[in-house]
């Protein structure tokens, strides 16, 4: 009570102690409850009678000293805590997070847990509240879920007791505005289970969890199209998304007796959005039917849990000794991507002793011989596209020449990438979980530091760092001492002005908060602007000594009448995210070596608006550097920086042929940054997750392992490979392309390379 404001801590003082336990308790209780979805997925406060204590005087109590509110609809009482007993509220439930033991809740329940609780799939439920009984109806996918697998709801349901017996959880009547009473009970989460989720996420194994992220996301493509196509809903939801227009072509080639197909919607993306009308309407219902059936047994096959807890380990289930819920999947689940080269490649000792490119045989048991061309493959070691010359040298170094080595090709001769010789320096590397693409990642960098060359790894997950090199980490969280302030302005960089610097942080703000409103953004422009003004920066070069306080923004924010701005922009600034000790230096980063930039203690969306204008900045300042000369002999002297990105999809615009969308920094760097000498490595799972644009400016191409059938149907059709060479790879092999060639390629981890 000593952190309570007096006035309160004066109210309290005549209770008995226990009678202040229950109204401290009555207002937790409507902290976490007032969070519970309607249908519409809002938080719309806490039904009156959900309150356990409310007849004995907590809420009575809490309305006399304001740490409550309350409104009716429809004769229903609803209740919120206010800003002062949220105030309270937030750090009471800030240690019971701290006190949850968060390794033994996810060694209790499976896997599938946390993704589904996690937002992989969409309905009401998600992330706010979960059903304390299975769901009537299967209107949202959660809901169809639920009623195809009941061990799944049994999981959730055994993981939503475990928070409730902890405190962190609640038992409330989710209200919907738009009814007439409360909606049924439900558990419901506080505002802080995301750090919940993120515990337990991360004490999964990643693989299993990408698995299952990728499988759900596949059935929730399909039963939207399913419902789309028998009740006529979700329409905007599928015209919006590729991945839904694609199901639904595929859907309708099932339904072809049924209907006719007629000439579809252009979209500027490519894919287009699938008509028809039904000829037969019977035929059309049955086949309907059939397709959700078919969902349901395979929902039923691959999504299969042991109601049994399994065993307590101190960690993750390794690969050689899988999890219960990858024992059950029928797609083997990859194995972990740090230990991939126990399955692949040769000894390190006979790695030490190669003096030149040699044919490598490694015993059968230890590799599978990688695929060989024939009838069923078009993968083959070295396929002349063009007669331009090769770009890929092998044996010793090249006099003048910057050679980054990759691997072997099947005939053991030696691979490397030559950027200074081909049309430009990106690469994108592409694999589903345990091919292979973060040791590739590693490999890469270590390389380009021993030839003294800057690196930076944008790393979304925390596990990008190479293992050796001269390697400087900054880890981004809260409270953490590293930051970057994006409007802070340098005399010597004339590119970025206030203006300039004000426009930039906005457009970001909008490419990761897309519901933001012009207005809005027009708003948080003046703050801005007014911001600057006030700290005596304008467009003269000579006041851009002075540093704009971001601290300074947040109370213009947090004050402004529009309350909707500081709801988008609150965690920016409760992270402190462009504020703190230590700042960032750039110059330090170009100077060289492997600058580590962590980001995975954020949480998502302030992952990629961080990335996103730290990326800004760094291509500002090697613009003020100038062009790289134009006819440069020297290959090393064509770049200055080369940039490393996973999950590369997510900087990336998706619609970049529209007028009106919003151009992301990728597709800034792919096209504009060559010539200032910048080099891209963007790793992701599928080609698709590319528009044509970054496509035309990348001049290699690695495809590794491909998780599923799915995912290896997209990628072969682009590499001209079949699927079953894109799923049977080991981890490290793929398809390389560079320059005008294709082949083979198995990457050389960095355990097996020469110091």
């Amino acid at each position: 009570m000593e952190s309570f404001p007096p006035a309160v801590t004066e109210y309290l003082r005549d209770f008995r102690l226990q009678e202040v336990r229950d109204i401290v308790e009555t207002l937790l209780y409507i902290y976490i409850a007032q969070n519970s979805a309607s249908s519409r997925g809002e938080g719309a406060g806490v039904v009156e009678q959900s309150c356990y204590a409310y007849t004995s005087g907590p809420l009575f109590a809490l309305r006399q000293v304001g740490l409550i509110e309350s409104a009716s609809w429809h004769g229903t009482t609803v209740l919120t805590a206010t800003s002062t007993g949220e105030a309270i509220a937030r750090p009471l439930m800030e240690a019971r997070l701290r006190a949850l033991d968060i390794e033994s809740l996810a060694r209790e329940i499976h896997e599938i847990v946390p993704a589904l609780l996690a937002g992989t799939v969409k309905g009401s439920f998600v992330n706010k509240t979960f059903p304390s009984t299975l769901p009537r109806t299967e209107e949202t996918f959660i809901s169809f879920l639920l009623n195809n697998s009941p061990g799944l709801f049994l999981e959730c349901e055994r993981f939503a007791s475990r928070l409730r017996a902890a405190g962190c959880a609640v038992l409330a009547y989710a209200y919907d505005l738009d009814g007439a009473k409360a909606d049924g009970v439900v558990y419901t989460f506080p505002p802080e289970f995301a750090y919940i989720l993120k515990g337990v996420l991360e004490q999964i194994d990643p693989a299993i969890r990408e698995h299952y992220d990728m499988l759900l996301e596949s059935f929730y493509s399909t039963f939207t199209v399913l419902r789309y196509l028998a009740c006529g809903e979700d329409y905007d939801r599928i015209r919006a998304s590729p991945a839904h227009r694609r199901e639904l072509a595929r859907v309708l080639s099932e339904l072809d007796d049924a209907i006719y197909v007629l000439e579809g919607v252009r979209e500027e993306d490519g894919v287009d959005l699938a008509r028809f009308i039904v000829k037969d309407r019977n035929l059309y219902d049955t086949l309907l039917r059939d397709l959700e059936q078919a969902l349901m047994a395979e929902i039923a096959e691959k999504i299969v849990i042991d109601g049994s807890a399994p065993a307590a380990e101190p960690s993750s289930p390794t690969p050689e000794e899988p999890s219960p819920a990858a024992e059950e999947i029928p797609v083997g689940t990859p194995a972990a991507e740090e230990e991939w080269e126990e399955f692949v490649f040769p000894d390190e000792e006979e790695e030490e002793e190669m003096e030149e490119p040699l044919p490598i045989t490694p015993p059968p048991a230890r590799r599978r011989a990688a695929p060989s061309p024939g009838p069923s493959s078009n993968a083959v070691f070295v396929e002349r596209r063009s007669p331009e010359p090769s770009h890929v040298p092998a044996g010793a170094p090249r006099s003048g020449g910057f050679d980054i080595f990759l691997g072997h090709a099947q005939d053991g001769q030696q691979v490397n990438w030559s950027p200074g010789q081909l049309n430009n320096g990106h690469m994108i590397i592409l694999g589903g979980s345990g091919a292979g693409k973060t040791e590739t990642i590693r490999c890469v960098a270590s390389e380009l530091a021993a030839k003294e060359m800057p690196v930076v790894l944008i790393d979304f997950h925390g596990d990008m760092a190479a293992s050796d090199g001269d390697i400087r980490s900054y880890k981004i969280r809260e409270g953490g001492e590293y930051y970057f302030n994006p409007l802070e302005l340098d005399p010597d960089i004339d590119e970025i002005t206030p203006l300039r610097a004000t426009s930039d942080f906005v457009d970001a703000i909008s490419i990761n908060f897309p519901t933001l409103g012009i207005q809005q953004r027009r708003k948080i422009k003046n703050i801005i602007k007014d911001c600057y003004r006030m700290s005596g920066i304008t467009g003269k070069t000579e006041t851009w000594t002075r540093v704009l306080d971001f601290d300074d923004i947040e109370g213009e924010i947090m004050n402004c009448e529009d309350e909707a701005i500081p709801a988008y922009l609150e965690d920016i600034f409760d992270y402190k995210l462009f504020s703190g000790e230590e700042k960032i230096s750039i110059p330090t980063i170009l100077s060289g070596g492997i600058t580590h930039i962590n980001l995975n203690a954020l949480p998502e969306n302030l992952r990629y608006l961080f990335a996103d204008l730290f990326l800004r900045r760094i291509y500002y300042t090697l613009q003020a550097t100038g062009e790289i000369p134009r006819g440069t002999e020297d290959e090393r002297a064509k770049f200055r920086l080369f940039v490393i990105v996973d999950e590369a999809k997510l900087l990336v615009s998706q619609k970049s042929g529209s007028k009106s969308s919003i151009k992301a920094v990728l597709n800034k760097y792919a096209t504009e940054m060559r010539k200032f000498g910048v080099s891209l490595i963007l790793a992701s799972q599928l080609i698709a997750h590319f528009n044509e644009e970054i496509l035309a400016n990348i001049a290699v191409k690695f495809c590794m392992r491909s998780e599923n059938k799915k995912q290896a149907q997209e990628n072969a059709k682009f590499f001209e490979v079949s699927e079953k060479d894109l799923l049977n790879f080991q981890p490290g092999e793929g398809i390389l392309i560079i320059g005008s060639e294709k082949m083979n390629v198995r990457i050389v981890p960095t355990s097996g390379r020469k110091p």
